[in-house]
């Protein structure tokens, strides 16, 4: 695949995303895809990809995450993205507050045989608790 199949890959995944469209989610992921950051407790894979997304959604049914920059080198693709929600259901047990929320993101995807096989992604999680108006108590890991 060329840089700019590569990168339209990944628009179509961020699409289906942004829609629910598990179907074609299914066409564009590999159902391993190695996701290395995934939430702890989560199922690996595209299962747990999946699973993530809905429990985020239903804490912030308008959650979107728009790219602002794609930028591909080889088999991998970069995603710069702001991502923007309101908090009014249970997002990770949080209740609601009606907030919304804005912060920005990276991703890298690493695509092969026309599929994304791998996804490491940065936010900041202490940015959208802030924004939601929740405090964090640091206590040492025991």
């Amino acid at each position: 695949m060329s840089l700019e199949d590569n990168k339209a890959l990944v628009r179509r995944y961020q699409e289906a995303y942004n829609t629910g469209d598990f179907a074609a989610l299914a066409e564009i992921v590999a159902a391993e895809v190695l996701t290395p950051n995934i939430i702890s407790g989560m199922p690996t894979g595209l299962e747990g990809a999946i699973a993530v997304h809905q429990t985020t959604v239903r804490g912030m049914p308008d959650y979107h995450t728009h790219i602002e920059d794609l930028i591909a080198e080889g088999d991998r693709v970069v995603a710069r993205v702001t991502i923007t929600g309101t908090h009014t259901g249970t997002f990770w047990g949080l209740p609601p507050t009606g907030r919304r929320i804005q912060l920005g993101g990276i991703y890298i995807v690493r695509i092969a045989e026309g599929k994304i096989v791998e996804h490491w992604g940065e936010e900041n999680g202490i940015k959208v608790y802030r924004q939601l108006g929740f405090k964090f108590k640091l206590e040492p890991i025991a």
